[in-house]
């Protein structure tokens, strides 16, 4: 399969085929060979801590875990191959405002069975608010 062409369904895919990928109002930014970011636009019904107005931990893991997996699709060679999470661990290092999250996931090491991506969220690139660090298992034809 060709790269762009791979990368074209795939944005496609995670965009408008994926339910959960829907409610999150997720935007694949940018895609290339290794590496994702992707745009979540901020909602109401992601507060988690109401007082400070922060959006739920939980939905910033799973913005991780999206962005995380579409850049590990990015090294199948057909999508006859399986991607799955199988770890994951994210640091909050600052609170979250009501307002966009942007996510940027990059392939650090592509094995045989396993792929590992490093993830981080940020509202602006000079502050970010989580870093995760994910491993897919890949099965490979």
């Amino acid at each position: 399969m060709i790269l762009d062409d791979k990368l074209a369904v795939l944005k496609q895919v995670f965009e408008t085929q994926m339910p959960f990928n829907k409610l999150l109002g997720l935007k694949v930014i940018e895609l290339k060979d290794g590496f994702t970011k992707i745009l979540i636009p901020f909602k109401e019904e992601f507060i988690g801590d109401f007082i400070q107005k922060r959006w739920h931990g939980g939905i910033q893991a799973s913005i991780a875990d999206s962005a995380g997996g579409i850049a590990a699709l990015t090294s199948i060679s057909s999508f006859e191959e399986k991607v799955n999470t199988i770890d994951m661990r994210i640091d909050y290092l600052h609170g979250s405002e009501p307002k966009d999250i942007y996510a940027e996931a990059e392939i650090i090491k592509d094995g045989k069975r396993i792929i590992k991506v490093d993830v981080k969220l940020y509202h602006e690139k000079t502050k970010i608010i989580a870093l995760a660090r994910c491993a897919f298992s890949v099965l490979r034809k």
